[in-house]
């Protein structure tokens, strides 16, 4: 599966890839399948190892058909019980010195992450502390019990509830994703929780005008909190009429980059959470490619490498 074109010196650099949706991929096309048997998806184990991906974060995605009391608990623990009995072929990581393995040893690994923390409202936190969670995004593209995600037209900032949950995640020593998270409830977690932030998988708004990408306000943000910032290969974030290839996604990188340096540039493709396809970077294993065009475009190899998985290794090893 290696590819001919591709440089040598692009596969040793360890890949962590900070959003996969490949839990919610194999609950619709392979239901009850175990991952390392798997072969036609985005995210495989053979795709991963022909890349050196080392470490995945999969998003448990809870659809907002689900929210409310009496759903959203019961739909994040099956969630849960899917990604610990059916990962198979990847070690689940609950711990830094799990991280330190997975890279050390050539180990593939996994990390869990919430996408859409309406469940957590309820859920016996025991069971999320049991499974390494360790990064709550609060929402998904609409409005739970928390607050408005950024697809809600004219949305409010956080709920009382949301922002009581926000404080005791923020004591427990979670990250907040703010991938799918409105202006209004972005600027009230920032002025609630003092600990570090993250966007697992985005764009640069000034490149691609939707509110589902980051404003430079918000990059800064992030950014000056010490946190990452992954940009996805979903074409619908990268471009404007959603036709997207590997040249855009260097585009976004490139453009944070040149404001801010390499070290909370990473990668966070959503690989299992869109349909269209990205040009060059059509699934996991096509990332060394975009190692390759960094340092064809001057990056320095150090820099690649932080792109590439050091950042995220550096800022999930701080949480753990």
């Amino acid at each position: 599966m290696t590819n001919p074109r591709r440089d040598q010196s692009s596969l040793s650099f360890p890949i962590f890839d900070g959003h996969v949706d490949v839990l919610y991929a194999m609950s619709n096309s392979f239901p009850r399948t175990e991952f390392d048997k798997i072969s036609d998806l985005p995210v495989t184990i053979e795709k991963m190892n022909a890349a050196s991906v080392l470490i995945i974060v999969a998003a448990l995605y809870c659809p907002d058909d689900y929210n409310g009391q009496a759903t959203s608990a019961a739909f994040l623990k099956d969630l849960i019980s899917q990604a610990e009995n059916y990962m198979t072929g990847l070690f689940h990581i609950r711990s830094d010195a799990d991280i330190e393995n997975c890279f050390e040893n050539a180990n593939p690994g996994m990390i869990l992450l919430v996408e859409n923390s309406d469940g957590l409202l309820e859920i016996d936190r025991g069971v999320i502390e049991r499974a390494g969670i360790k990064v709550a995004g609060l929402t998904h593209m609409g409005r739970n019990r928390i607050g408005d995600g950024n697809n809600v037209p004219f949305p409010g900032g956080l709920t009382e509830a949301g922002k009581k949950l926000v404080r005791e995640l923020s004591r427990e020593g979670f990250a907040f994703d703010l991938a799918h998270l409105a202006e209004p409830g972005f600027r009230d977690l920032v002025r609630i929780h003092e600990g570090p932030l993250l966007s697992s998988h985005t764009g640069v708004r000034e490149l691609c005008d939707i509110p589902r990408n980051l404003t430079w306000d918000q990059i800064k943000m992030i950014l000056d909190r010490k946190g990452v910032i992954g940009i996805a290969a979903d074409p619908k974030m990268l471009s404007i009429d959603g036709q997207a290839g590997i040249e855009d996604i260097f585009r976004h990188i490139d453009s944070i980059a040149q404001s801010f340096e390499a070290d909370g540039i990473a990668i966070g493709s959503d690989f299992c959470g869109f349909h269209s396809v990205n040009h060059g970077i059509e699934d996991i294993s096509k990332l060394p490619d975009l190692a390759d065009l960094l340092l064809r475009r001057g990056y320095p190899e150090q820099s690649v490498r932080r792109i590439m998985g050091i950042n995220w290794y550096n800022f999930y090893r701080s949480l753990f």
